[in-house]
């Protein structure tokens, strides 16, 4: 069982309804974190196949078809990935299904099969007692700093870090690739329906913690979060 999330400071709004939102925002994050990101990668691997196949199957009676058809089908990805960003709840986290070296090592393992890059990562200390909020917040960290890199960064190396120490965790995705600005991408990515910068901020601030993103046009960029520790209670 989870220790309780820290409530937002000052105000006097209801507690019940102040825990409320804040469910209802850590189970928007998780979607966005899991099935999301699994059809925005589908849809790019089909709109690549389709590329592919095209020049292949030139001169064929049904090549127009076949190609409609694959249409068809990003359409649908796409309708489908405007229903899930409306969607506000969910049973489970699906990054959990596995423990927390197993989800990192899928993560890493994924990024190199779509970017030929394999992630460093270092694990220090023990995860193993993390609480499923705080391995939640961990694997979405990594997974959303990995997909910023492979859609925007043209990194050559990527590093990931993770410390859990007696009193905190710390996480740190570093790259080299082209960098950017935060304080004006991160805003302008928010305002168009993208939250996984935001994402990232408001799920570490959930649990107590801070984020944060050093980075300039030209890079480096270096994501790092640190949420304090307490240790999951035995069932």
């Amino acid at each position: 069982m989870d220790a309780p999330d820290p409530l937002p400071r000052g105000g006097d709004d209801d507690p019940l309804i102040v825990a409320l939102q804040r469910r209802l925002n850590r189970l928007r994050f998780d979607l966005h974190d899991g099935p999301q990101q699994e059809v925005h990668l589908l849809a790019q691997d089909l709109r690549l196949f389709r590329r592919q196949l095209g020049p292949m199957i030139d001169g064929h009676p049904d090549r127009d078809r076949a190609l409609g058809r694959l249409d068809d089908l990003d359409a649908q990805l796409v309708a489908l990935d405007a229903d899930l960003r409306r969607l506000s709840t969910a049973a489970r986290s699906p990054l959990l299904e596995e423990s927390l070296a197993d989800g990192l090592a899928q993560l890493a393992e994924a990024f190199h099969r779509r970017t030929g890059i394999v992630p460093r990562t270092e694990v220090s200390g023990s995860v193993d007692e993390l609480t499923d909020s705080q391995q939640i917040a961990v694997l979405s960290i990594v997974r959303e700093s990995l997909s910023n890199i492979r859609r925007h960064s043209e990194a050559d190396n990527v590093e990931i870090a993770i410390a859990a120490g007696e009193e905190s965790i710390v996480v740190e995705v570093r790259d080299d690739g082209s960098g950017f600005a935060p304080e004006v991408e991160a805003p302008a990515a928010a305002r168009s329906g993208h939250l996984g910068l935001v994402g990232m901020r408001e799920r570490t601030e959930m649990l107590g913690g801070r984020t944060e993103i050093d980075s300039v046009p030209g890079g480096p960029t270096v994501v790092s979060a640190s949420l304090p520790r307490w240790p999951a209670e035995p069932a």
